[in-house]
């Protein structure tokens, strides 16, 4: 059972214990996503996925280290997007989010192709369209001003991330992602 105060917005977040994570991860392997799968997928490192959820069957209460923007991750891939806002996505055209990159952009880990600073600043920055900021951005999900600049300035955002602000724009990273499943995964809580 994954507690609710796991799943809310940075400024209330409790950390999850290592047996919520592992529930999530549990469930996505019942999909046919195991840790090495799903860190192929995604980006994530498996060591990583391991640590989070490390000693959750002898010791189930121990609060995980997974940062705030991998559990968001994770939840949004286990039926739960969106936890940083409520559960809700930005009011924001997502036709014309999709304009603002090249196809690749929405594709996943093995395919896609970073956006360039030039199509970062289509949907990030003052008096755009999306209302996105870096400065809301790294309050949304405990990210750090100079080095979300600099990753978007150089297009070395972390992938991760990128799907994060996908979600964020309504875009369903769970199927964008996890395509070897016929209908959703949903996260029992």
């Amino acid at each position: 059972m994954i507690r609710e105060n796991t799943l809310v917005p940075a400024s209330q977040w409790a950390k999850p214990f290592v047996s919520e994570v592992a529930e999530i991860i549990n469930q996505l392997k019942e999909y046919g996503y195991d840790s090495a799968t799903l860190a192929h997928l995604t980006g994530l490192q498996e060591k990583k996925l391991s640590d989070w959820m490390s000693r959750y069957k002898r010791e189930p209460d121990n609060v995980s280290e997974i940062p705030y923007p991998c559990w968001c991750f994770l939840a949004a891939l286990a039926g739960r997007p969106n936890i940083q806002n409520n559960g809700q996505p930005l009011d924001v055209d997502a036709r014309k989010v999709m304009r603002a990159f090249k196809p690749t952009a929405f594709k996943n880990k093995n395919a896609f192709e970073m956006p360039t600073e030039k199509e970062f600043k289509r949907i990030i920055g003052d008096n755009t369209f999306t209302g996105i900021t870096v400065e809301s951005l790294c309050e949304a999900f405990q990210w750090k001003p100079a080095q979300l600049s600099i990753s978007l300035e150089e297009s070395t955002l972390p992938f991760l991330n990128w799907c994060l602000i996908l979600m964020l724009c309504g875009f369903n990273i769970q199927k964008m992602l996890l395509t070897e499943h016929d209908g959703e995964i949903m996260l029992n809580h």
